[in-house]
């Protein structure tokens, strides 16, 4: 049997073999497009539009027409039963031989004008990938979240190319999540500053938390949405376990470490993995008025053991009192050790406050590396025109973007290629590349990059070795 459970699955091979983090480039059959396929853990992704519009696919089972060519139909069906099994079958690639009677009639067409002729490319290479879009899904539309008690945790509008560099680190950690459609509004939830080992202010007297490694969750009383206003589709019987009366805020959570999981798990369509999702609860905007000690006994009344709403799935987040900085020192220590993320502190008889806030302090234990950098992407939003991320390769040969910590200026005019920087991180992600790489500065004294010794509860794979 296989070590890797992608190398034969069901007697099938792939025609290709990628391991975990290699990739290659696929031509497309009916443009000039060339896309890129990349093996990450437990899946492939592809950069064409048909792979990331399946957003009611697990992560692990989306295919296209790059994937089901590269590796082969048939292996392609077995990998998307393995990992969807109530989901349905990916269609067969269908070849598409040249038409001689399409080339006729092109030869005696009159020459397309230089828009126009734009236009049909992007025609072309948008039916190329026309039958790989998600079929439409049916029912009520999903409505906006609508606004709580007293303006907390209400919404508010973004612009569809609002970036925010610390957005990765509050629980939308996925490359799949993007802000809501422009006119949409978003839930203005209470976000951390960070809190410095070292220099930060003394907690004690303030509330200890652990710092959960799942998806940030909104809910208005009706539905779950993301931090950005992106709707959650769970079962109807995980949603009826909640009251309609309150907006509550919280975590899905699949497990330490299971974040990649839990991702993949949030984002499909009623799947049937949600019976290993809980969502933790740690706050509650529509009593943002009462002080903070209020609301959790309120959430305990409600939800704890001999609560009213009492349920499996649905979890208050635990806290006790910090003694000292030692004591949060340990128990940061405590937590890490057992594969948590890190730790939260919440100010004493503080408010719920719709925005980025001091009474909402953030701890986690970083690790300094070094990265050659290989090329540059190209930015976005506010970021258009100038350099996006810095495109590196560690010391292992894995590679990777760094786009956290740049300031205009380097954006502007970034290290050249071949410079060695230093990056920051929290850990490994399960194809051992950094999560959330954050840029440092030039590391003027190395002409090699060196990678961080990184403890094995900080690799999010560690449970699956």
């Amino acid at each position: 049997m296989a070590q890797d459970e992608l190398e034969e699955i069901d007697g099938l091979k792939p025609k290709v073999w990628l391991k975990d983090g290699e990739e290659t480039e696929v031509s497309s059959q009916s443009s000039n497009s060339v896309y890129k396929v990349k093996r990450t853990f437990d899946h492939y992704y592809c950069t064409c539009p048909a792979w990331r519009n399946q957003g009611g696919s697990p992560v692990n089972a989306r295919t296209c027409k790059h994937l089901k060519t590269l590796l082969g139909d048939k292996y392609e069906a077995a990998r998307i039963k393995m990992k969807n099994p109530n989901g349905p079958p990916p269609k067969a690639t269908k070849a598409k031989p040249p038409s001689k009677a399409k080339g006729a009639a092109a030869k005696a067409a009159p020459k397309t004008p230089a828009k126009r002729k734009k236009a049909a490319v992007q025609e072309d290479e948008e039916d190329e990938d026309e039958d790989e879009k998600p079929a439409p899904k049916r029912g009520r539309k999903a409505a906006a979240p609508k606004a709580p008690v007293k303006g907390k945790g209400k919404a508010k509008q973004v612009d569809e190319e609002e970036e925010d560099d610390d957005d990765e680190e509050e629980g939308e950690d996925d490359d799949d999540e993007a802000p809501a459609a422009t006119g949409k509004y978003v839930p203005e939830l209470l976000l951390a500053n960070k809190w410095d080992l070292e220099k930060g202010l003394d907690p004690t007297g303030w509330w200890i938390s652990e710092k959960l490694d799942g998806v940030r969750t909104f809910y208005d009383g009706k539905q779950f949405f993301s931090r950005l206003g992106n709707p959650f589709t769970p079962p109807v019987w995980f949603l009826e376990k909640l009251p309609s009366d309150v907006t509550l805020d919280g975590e899905l959570y699949g497990g330490r470490g299971e974040f990649q999981s839990t991702v993949s798990i949030v984002k499909t369509v009623n799947s049937v993995h949600w019976k290993n999702i809980t969502f933790q609860i740690f706050d509650i905007p529509s009593r943002g008025e009462d002080v903070f000690e209020e609301r959790c006994d309120f959430l305990e009344k409600t939800f704890g053991e001999n609560g009213t709403h009492r349920a499996e799935q649905i979890v208050v987040v635990k806290h006790e009192v910090a003694k000292s900085r030692e004591h949060v020192l340990e128990k940061l220590k405590e937590v890490e050790g057992l594969g948590g993320e890190g730790l939260m502190l919440r100010k004493p008889e503080s408010k719920y406050e719709g925005r980025r806030s001091g009474s909402l302090l953030k701890i986690k234990t970083f690790y300094d590396a070094e990265a050659i950098i290989t090329g540059y992407a190209p930015g976005k939003g506010r970021n258009k025109g100038m350099t996006g991320a810095l495109k590196c390769k560690m010391e292992s040969g894995k590679l990777f973007n760094v786009g956290s910590g740049l300031t205009d200026k380097i954006r502007k005019n970034p290290p050249k290629v071949g410079s060695i920087i230093v990056y920051r991180f929290q850990e490994l992600t399960r194809d051992g590349v950094p999560r959330f790489p954050s840029f440092v500065g030039l590391a003027i004294d190395k002409a090699e990059p060196k990678d961080a010794e990184i403890p094995e509860h900080r690799k999010t794979d560690a449970k699956d070795a």
